[in-house]
């Protein structure tokens, strides 16, 4: 099968200069019919690319015809009957557009050639002194300059979106409205049509969330032959699509399906709809694997906190706390300094410290001269009067009192505003004090924090 993808800065660049491809569409806005005429001559002189020519005469007709981004290029008139052609390249770049706009003028002349520019021209040709080998390079210059600009523009939205959802998976985790949320952002900032999202549920993964599908399978087995491709492969597949509306679409549809895998177990699906119209590009695929990781890693984060809530429960019910409690991966050295001083503070503040005692763990991003130094002055400036410990070389352990939840989460985060404002890459981890809590589940909620905020990239704060 031959993958769907869409090549690095659009399929446009593909088109031109060799015949037996797609032509190049050009728009020609011009009140002048024999402008007309001429432009199309001039584009049938060009030997080695196949260009198609339309026209409109008015300012409005033109202004829609690039709203509608039907054409690889646009031609655009300087006198407009009582507008100008500036005006419209000014019009439809507020309006948002990114094509390849020519603006065509009358006469040398410095001013409305700094202008059109300036309003977002992409070039600019003397009417009258262009010959077919001129046009033919300007179309070519600006074409590859407009699909230049557009794939840095959305590698700008794929950044803000990841940006994004990784905040929302920090505050909200993966619930049913935060995984709604996910699929709208790879649709509005990925530029992707139709996106499912599946999670597991015993032997079914049912749809958790969706957008741009009529008819969207409710669930599916994990024995459709398609699921266990993907469970198989363990990594992101081209599948034929799930979706019986795409399926009798009459092209060929799939869909890349990247499986959730939380400890070797597949937990959920995320597919994205491609095909020959609507593919995938090469960079929508690395893009969409870090939103595939985003989400995996809070699943297993909701995993493991389920399970720390478990062997809380059963440890409760034990005569002694099991060695199973104690996390290989932490530092004993952390739990043995800090849960004596919890325990202490929560018995010092009485039987009212519920919600009302706290723990932020900052974890530095590495090393450097100086770092830890600057990074314990600032955690004294953000939360004053506050017991600050070093629990490791990059590691500070802030005790915060008299304050909920939410007065954790403030102080947290005015903690890494700070540092990251001082060039400090750090994570943090925080915990308010819950009903029945003693100092080692109090640490513990902290560091099932703090690991979340690893997985979440620097500058990430989770409680």
């Amino acid at each position: 099968m031959k993958l769907p993808f869409r090549a690095p800065g659009g399929s446009v660049g593909l088109s031109i200069g060799a015949h037996g491809t797609d032509p190049v569409r050009v728009m020609l806005i011009d009140d002048d019919d024999d402008e007309a005429s001429l432009t199309r001559t001039l584009l049938g002189r060009v030997s080695d690319t196949r260009y198609e020519l339309e026209w409109v005469p008015t300012f409005s007709e033109g202004l829609a015809s690039i709203g509608r981004d039907e054409h690889d290029a646009y031609l655009i008139d300087h006198e407009l009957g009582g507008r100008t052609g500036i005006e419209l390249v000014r019009e439809a770049r507020e309006a948002g557009s990114l094509a390849a706009l020519i603006m065509l003028t009358g006469q040398r002349d410095r001013t409305t050639d700094l202008a059109a520019m300036n309003a977002g021209a992409t070039d600019f040709l003397l009417k009258g002194r262009t010959d077919a080998a001129l046009l033919d390079r300007s179309l070519r210059y600006s074409i590859f300059q407009a699909a230049a600009v557009s794939a840095l523009e959305r590698s700008r939205n794929q950044m803000a979106g990841l940006e994004e959802l990784g905040q929302l998976l920090a505050d909200n985790g993966p619930t049913p409205a935060a995984v709604g949320r996910i699929v709208d952002l790879i649709v509005d900032r990925f530029s992707l049509p139709r996106v499912a999202i599946y999670l597991a549920d015993g032997e079914v993964l049912r749809l958790a969330g969706q957008r741009g599908y009529e008819h969207p399978l409710a669930s599916v087995n994990r024995a459709d032959s398609s699921v266990e491709r993907v469970a198989r492969a363990r990594k992101p597949i081209f599948v034929p699509s799930l979706s019986p509306e795409l399926a009798a679409g009459g092209e060929v549809a799939t869909e890349l399906s990247v499986p959730l895998l939380v400890g070797g177990e597949m937990v959920g699906l995320l597919n994205v709809a491609s095909s020959v119209a609507a593919p995938i590009g090469e960079e929508d695929f690395s893009a969409i694997r870090l939103v595939a990781d985003r989400l995996t890693a809070a699943l297993e984060v909701v995993r493991e906190r389920t399970a720390t809530v478990e062997r809380l429960r059963d440890a409760r019910q034990q005569p002694s706390r099991p060695e199973g409690l104690v996390d290989p991966e932490t530092s004993g050295y952390r739990r043995t300094l800090l849960e004596p001083l919890l325990d202490v503070a929560i018995a010092t503040a009485g039987p009212d410290a519920d919600r009302r005692l706290g723990i932020l763990l900052v974890a530095l991003d590495g090393t450097g001269p100086g770092a830890m130094a600057r990074l314990a002055d600032l955690a004294k400036a953000a939360c004053p009067n506050r017991p600050i410990i070093r629990t490791r070389e990059t590691e500070l352990a802030v005790l915060v009192g008299s304050t909920d939840e939410t007065g954790a989460r403030t102080e947290a985060g005015e903690l890494v505003a700070l540092a990251r404002a001082a060039g400090l890459g750090v994570w943090c981890g925080y915990a308010a004090l819950a009903s029945g809590w003693g100092g080692p589940e109090l640490l513990r909620a902290a560091e099932a924090a703090l690991a979340y905020a690893r997985r979440l990239g620097p500058g990430t704060v989770i409680g």
